[in-house]
């Protein structure tokens, strides 16, 4: 990884067993046994690089994870089965989501919200280039199913480590992990190491860990494994353990990410979950909690559902029966909460997700994720080539992304840094086409928000959109809020690459974006445009609104209106009649509306109020 400057890293306590050819049983009875043992495994390369049909994996950077890949068929791990997984580029598969892992790594079992993984080689390895863009970085990684889909091999293949020199990588590690269906077991393969070790504390970690992060096993801490080497997990034959245990996997969406609703929204928003069988057991009807919480912590509204029966490793989604009336804008938390009799884990019976509601009638209406204040240091990259993002979905479209707010630490050296919006029009929404990029001069005033105008407003009609800071040399600092609730939304940028931030699970990014309704602001008062104001206004059964016939030329005139939560309400070709356009509002609720009137290539917006 590239190290973070003017933070401090948390030490873990160097352990092993190292003179051990087996170890475990772990408390679900999974054992491990390397090739050195008379009933271990036999060191047996599998060479699928030249397979043609291997798939090489691309994407993998520095610190980064991809995915996700799905498996032939749900794999039996620990006593619940995985029917997908994420690489890591620091040499690790992961059963979850936005979970990647950089120096210091975990001591094997950590129950935090970094769990459900295989860790054949957890290094600080490093897939890129940078900072030299010639340089000559030979790493792949390589996944093959075999024929009978009965196993899964990924290797990691002429991997170096991560170094802070230039090029940033030396040495070279090819190993790999094999997931096999005929005995659920799971086999690390090393084939080559060489490069520099480390004296940091968790520089390296081997072994497997549990859903919860109570369980697992860790041959190797802090000491590389020996190459023409295998270490095999075997699971029990059979177990007398029973799990009890509900968890949440979400709220509102599959990483609970923080949403931006409007203010007094017509209608409400709806809360939604979803719970799983995380033991080995059924698990008869039992209840979750649906909770919205003011900053005050006071309840806003109270839900309790039962779920069905469910059966191991099954899931249901939970749609509350009382929903979110967003009547005051802030900062809301949206709880959930399994409440099963003797479950076995706490751990994982909650999710929270952030709600920002938002005053959508402002002309300049902010889209913010941290209370404003930042934690002591900041975050910077050494070799000043990295950056964050943060990552938006709008609470309405149409709008116009017209700033950015960027609270910067510090500048020592008055490097400065750059601005990047990006459409999440990339694969699974991830960062695709640039929109625009500013780069901001030294000189601004650190410790403090610096704001910034986009080069033009940004037109977003569906999805989100995300706005990056990029160092443009050492020691500029991005300021990072630990005040809960947290966004879910961060990414961290390395070599290039955009990939969740590794600490988003208990801090967000001091990075802002503002934006504008469509045609509020400087149109709403300008009438040279030869579109006028409505009368009356408020309105009730219908408004009118003087029109110039040069507007039209030769085009037709399309009226739409949406209504504050940028939703179409309306949408039918007029005609002028006397120079005027009478809009019919028989059918439209009470509230705010912005009414937007497309003719050729020119569009002009005008804010309606409804009142009945």
């Amino acid at each position: 990884m590239k190290k973070i400057l003017l933070l401090a890293v948390c030490l873990a306590s160097t352990i092993g067993l190292y003179a051990q050819t087996s170890g475990g049983p772990d408390l679900y009875g999974n054992v491990w046994r390397d090739s050195n043992d008379p009933n271990g495994p036999t060191f047996n390369w599998i060479d699928i690089s030249s397979n043609p049909n291997a798939e090489q994996i691309s994407g993998l950077a520095d610190d980064n994870a991809v995915g996700p890949f799905s498996l032939p068929a749900p794999f039996q791990y620990y006593w619940y089965t995985v029917d997908r997984f994420w690489i890591g580029s620091n040499g690790y598969l992961v059963f979850n989501p936005n979970t990647t892992f950089a120096a210091a790594f975990p001591v094997i079992p950590t129950p935090d919200a970094k769990n459900n993984f295989v860790a054949a080689l957890m290094s600080d390895l490093n897939f890129e280039n940078a900072p030299l863009p010639a340089a000559q970085n030979v790493a792949k990684c390589w996944k093959w199913t075999s024929p009978g889909l009965d196993s899964v091999v990924v290797t990691f293949d002429s991997v170096p480590f991560w170094v802070n020199a230039v090029p940033a990588y030396d040495g070279n590690n090819t190993f790999q992990i094999i997931l096999d269906y005929n005995d659920s077991s799971i086999t690390y393969q090393y084939l080559s190491q060489t490069g520099p070790s480390s004296a940091n504390p968790g520089f390296v970690s081997v072994g497997i860990e549990n859903g919860s992060g109570n369980d697992g096993l860790n041959p190797y801490f802090d000491i590389y494994p020996p190459t023409t080497y295998a270490i095999k997990f075997y699971p029990p034959a059979s177990t007398t353990l029973l799990i009890n245990d509900a968890a949440s996997l979400y709220a509102d969406n599959e990483v609970t990410g923080a949403i931006f609703i409007s203010k007094n929204a017509a209608g409400a928003h709806a809360l939604t979950s979803q719970v799983v069988n995380a033991g080995n057991t059924v698990l008869n009807p039992f209840n979750v909690s649906g909770l919205v919480r003011a900053a005050n912590n006071a309840v806003q509204v109270s839900n309790t559902a039962a779920t069905d029966t469910l059966q191991p490793s099954q899931t249901q989604i939970i749609n509350f029966a009382n929903p979110f009336i967003p009547l005051n804008a802030g900062t809301f938390r949206f709880i959930n909460t399994t409440t099963l009799g003797g479950d076995a884990f706490a751990g994982n019976d909650g999710k929270t997700q952030e709600l920002q509601v938002v005053d959508t009638t402002l002309v300049d209406i902010n889209l913010v994720y941290d209370n404003g204040t930042a934690a002591a240091g900041g975050i910077s990259w050494s070799g000043g080539n990295g950056g964050c993002a943060n990552y938006f979905i709008p609470p309405f479209y149409p709008c116009d992304i017209t700033k950015t707010s960027m609270f910067i630490v510090t500048d020592p050296l008055a490097v400065g840094y750059h601005i990047k919006v990006f459409a999440d029009n990339g694969p699974n929404n991830t960062a695709g086409t640039l929109l625009d990029s500013i780069n901001v001069a030294p000189g601004f005033v650190s410790g403090a928000f610096v704001n910034t105008t986009l080069t033009a407003p940004i037109r977003i009609d569906s999805g989100g959109f995300y706005i990056s800071w990029n160092m443009n040399g050492d020691q500029v600092a991005l300021g990072q809020n630990q005040v809960a609730p947290f966004s879910n939304r961060t990414f961290e940028i390395l070599g290039g690459t955009m990939s969740d931030y590794r600490s988003g699970q208990i801090e967000d990014l001091m990075i802002r974006a503002t934006i504008s309704r469509v045609g509020v602001g400087i149109e709403d008062v300008n009438a040279e445009d030869g579109i006028g104001q409505f009368f009356p206004n408020p309105a009730r059964d219908k408004a009118t609104i003087v029109v110039d016939a040069a507007v039209l030329g030769q085009g037709k005139m399309v009226v739409q209106m949406y209504d504050i939560k940028g939703s179409l309400v309306s949408s039918e070709q007029m005609t002028i009649q006397n120079g005027q356009l009478e809009v019919n509002l028989s059918k439209i609720q009470t509230g705010l509306y912005t009414v937007r009137f497309v003719v050729d290539n020119k569009e002009f917006s005008r804010k309606l109020q409804v009142t009945k």
